[in-house]
C-alpha cells in the first residue's frame, strides 16, 4: 500500500510541488507606513478568516493542506489528489459544519472502526492489513518522516467526523432503477470487438495550394502570425564553472556530504559478486562510499561553485540597484560597470515568451519574470539556469505587429497543409466507415483491403478490460450495438474504428446478485455527490465573505 502511494506521488510530483508552493505562498504580510519608516506602531497584519482558520497565517495554512494530503493519501482518493485545495478546504467546511450541527467528537473505538476501512490499511481483499498498517506506522516514527504520529491520529479523528457528516449531507443517495440498468448493461455486457487503426502519419495526401489560397488562409488566421510585444534584453550570466572553488573538500566533508546525500548516490552494480551479496547478512552495512568518491567530490565541488555564482549575481543587483541613478539602461556607464566586473552583458535577439533561443530555451520558464521588466524595473532578481546563474536587463521594449505574408508564407504553407492534412483524414476516415458499416461480419476483410491494422478482442467486459484496448475505445461503447461500427476515435497518432462484433447483455433484473452491487455503487456516488456539492458551496461563501482586510 504505502509503495503505491509513493509511486503515485512520484508520478504526480508536479502537482504536489505546486500544493506545496502554495501553502508557502499563503505568508503573513506586512504592510509598512511608507512615511514613517519600519516602526512595530505601524504593523498591520493581513487577515483572511475561512471558518475558524486564518489562511493568512503560515502555520495554520500549512496545517490544512498538509492534513488535506494526508487524507487523501490514506483514502486512496483520485479526486481529491488532483484537486488537493479544494478538497483540503471542503475538509475545513465540513468539520466547522460539524461543529454547527454538534455531531460529537468522535470516541477512540469510533476512530479505530474507522481506521479498519482506511483504504491505505486494507489488502487486495478489502480486508483490514495489519502488516500495511504497521508499515505506514513505522514510516512515520522515523526521525526524517514529515508526518508524525500527532498529525495521522487528528486526521483519522478528523476524518471519522466526517463520514458522519457525510452521511447527513449526502442522504440516501436515491437512484432509479433504469441507473442500475443502465450502469449494469455498460460494465457487465459481455463485448468482442475488432478494432481497426488508420495512422494519420502514414495518410500523405497531395496539397498543393496556389498562392492566392495560402494568402486567403493568412488574412483569416492573421492572429496565428502576429508577434507580440516582448523586450529586447541582454544576459549577465555568471557560470558555475567560473566560481569553481580553488581547494578540493576535504575527506571529512565528502564522507559528511555523501552520508546526508545516500540517495543521490546509488552504488554501481557489481555483476561479479553476485553470490557474495546473497550471502551478507540483512545487519551487515557495507561502505559504498569509496565506490562513488568521484560522484560525491563533482557534486559538492559544482554545489559549491553555483552557491558562489549565485553570490555574485545577487551582489550585482544590489549593485545596480544602488546605483541605479547613473547607470541607465543602454548606457555607456552601465557597459563600462560591467566590463570593469569582468561581466559584460550579452545582448539577445528578441523573441517571443513561447519560442526562446535555440541555444538558451531555459528563457521559456522565465516568462513571468521577463514580463515584469520595463523601464520602471530594468533589472530582474538572479535567476538559477543549467549551468549558473543570470541577471536580464531590459533594454527596450518592442511593440506587437503583423509581419507581412511574404515573411511568413513558410509557415502559412505548412499551418495550411496540417489543416488539410486533418479535414482529409476526417474525411477519409467517414468514407471508410460507410464501407466497413456495410461490410458487416467481412469488417476485417474490408479494413485490411484499406490496408488498416485490424485487432480482434474477444469476450470482455468494461469491469476486465485487455490491458492494452486502445484508450479511446471506451468511448464507444457508451453507444455501439451489436454489429454498428463506431466513428473514426482519435488515438494519439492514429485513427481508430471499434466494430461490436457481439454483445451479450447481463441478467438486468434484481435478481442479478450484481444488481444489489452496483445499486450500492451508484447510491454512494450520488449521495458523494451531494455532499461534495454541499460543501463546495460553503466553501466558495466562505471565501467570497473572507476577502483579506487588513486589521491592526
Amino acid at each position: 500500500m504505502i509503495s503505491w502511494i509513493q509511486k503515485y506521488f512520484q508520478k504526480h510530483i508536479k502537482l504536489v510541488m505546486l500544493v506545496m508552493l502554495f501553502i508557502i505562498g499563503l505568508p503573513m504580510v506586512f504592510i509598512y507606513s511608507q512615511s514613517s519608516g519600519l516602526g512595530a506602531g505601524d504593523v498591520k497584519v493581513r487577515e483572511q478568516k475561512f471558518f475558524n482558520v486564518n489562511l493568512a497565517n503560515p502555520e495554520q495554512a500549512q496545517r490544512v493542506f498538509t492534513d488535506g494530503q494526508l487524507s487523501a493519501q490514506l483514502r486512496f482518493d483520485y479526486q481529491a489528489m488532483q484537486n488537493l485545495q479544494a478538497y483540503s478546504l471542503q475538509r475545513v467546511a465540513g468539520l466547522a459544519l460539524a461543529d454547527e450541527l454538534k455531531l460529537p467528537v468522535p470516541t477512540p473505538e469510533q476512530v479505530s472502526a474507522y481506521t479498519g476501512r482506511v483504504p491505505a490499511f486494507l489488502n487486495q481483499q478489502g480486508q483490514f492489513d495489519n502488516s500495511a498498517y504497521a508499515r505506514f506506522g513505522d514510516s512515520i516514527k522515523s526521525a526524517t518522516s514529515p508526518i508524525k504520529v500527532s498529525d495521522v491520529n487528528r486526521v483519522l479523528s478528523d476524518d471519522t467526523r466526517l463520514s458522519e457528516l457525510g452521511k447527513v449531507l449526502g442522504g440516501p443517495g436515491y437512484v432509479l432503477p433504469s441507473d442500475i440498468k443502465q450502469q449494469l448493461a455498460r460494465i457487465d455486457s459481455t463485448w468482442t470487438i475488432q478494432v481497426a487503426e488508420l495512422d494519420y502519419a502514414g495518410f500523405s495526401p497531395a496539397i498543393n495550394p496556389s498562392d492566392a489560397e495560402l494568402q486567403k488562409f493568412h488574412d483569416e488566421n492573421a492572429f496565428r502570425y502576429e508577434v507580440p510585444a516582448r523586450p529586447r534584453l541582454s544576459l549577465v550570466e555568471f557560470k558555475a564553472a567560473r566560481f569553481a572553488p580553488p581547494t578540493a573538500p576535504t575527506e571529512e566533508e565528502l564522507r559528511a556530504f555523501y552520508n546526508n546525500n545516500r540517495a543521490s548516490f546509488p552504488t554501481p552494480a557489481d555483476d561479479t559478486k553476485k553470490d557474495a551479496t546473497a550471502l551478507a547478512t540483512p545487519d551487515a552495512a557495507a561502505d559504498d562510499f569509496p565506490k562513488v568518491r568521484a560522484q560525491v567530490e563533482v557534486a559538492i565541488r559544482d554545489l559549491a561553485a553555483r552557491r558562489l555564482a549565485s553570490q555574485a549575481a545577487n551582489e550585482l543587483t544590489v549593485a545596480l540597484y544602488e546605483r541605479r541613478a547613473t547607470l541607465k539602461p543602454n548606457s555607456a556607464e552601465l557597459s563600462s560597470f560591467l566590463a570593469g566586473i569582468n561581466h559584460p552583458a550579452v545582448a539577445i535577439a528578441p523573441f517571443a515568451p513561447d519560442a526562446p533561443p535555440a541555444d538558451r530555451p531555459w528563457l521559456a520558464s522565465y516568462a513571468e519574470a521577463i514580463s515584469k521588466l520595463g523601464a520602471d524595473r530594468p533589472v530582474s532578481d538572479a535567476l538559477p539556469t543549467p549551468d549558473g546563474f543570470v541577471v536580464m536587463l531590459w533594454n527596450e521594449s518592442l511593440p506587437s505587429y503583423k509581419p507581412l505574408f511574404s515573411d511568413v508564407k513558410d509557415r502559412v504553407l505548412a499551418d495550411y497543409r496540417e489543416n488539410e492534412k486533418r479535414r482529409l483524414f476526417i474525411a477519409r476516415g467517414a468514407e471508410l466507415k460507410a464501407k466497413l458499416q456495410a461490410a458487416g461480419a467481412g469488417f476485417a476483410t474490408t479494413a485490411a483491403a484499406e490496408k488498416l491494422a485490424v485487432k480482434s478482442y474477444a469476450n470482455f467486459s468494461l469491469r476486465q478490460p485487455p490491458q492494452d484496448l486502445p484508450p479511446a475505445a471506451y468511448s464507444a461503447f457508451g453507444s455501439l450495438e451489436a454489429g454498428q461500427v463506431s466513428d473514426l476515435l482519435p488515438s494519439n497518432d492514429k485513427g481508430i474504428f471499434v466494430f461490436a462484433q457481439e454483445k451479450k447483455l447481463p441478467d438486468l433484473s434484481a435478481a442479478n446478485p450484481r444488481y444489489a452491487e452496483v445499486q450500492k455503487q451508484l447510491m454512494a456516488f450520488a449521495a458523494s455527490t451531494n455532499e461534495n456539492s454541499h460543501l463546495g458551496q460553503l466553501v466558495e461563501a466562505e471565501l467570497e465573505k473572507s476577502n483579506p482586510q487588513a486589521v491592526r
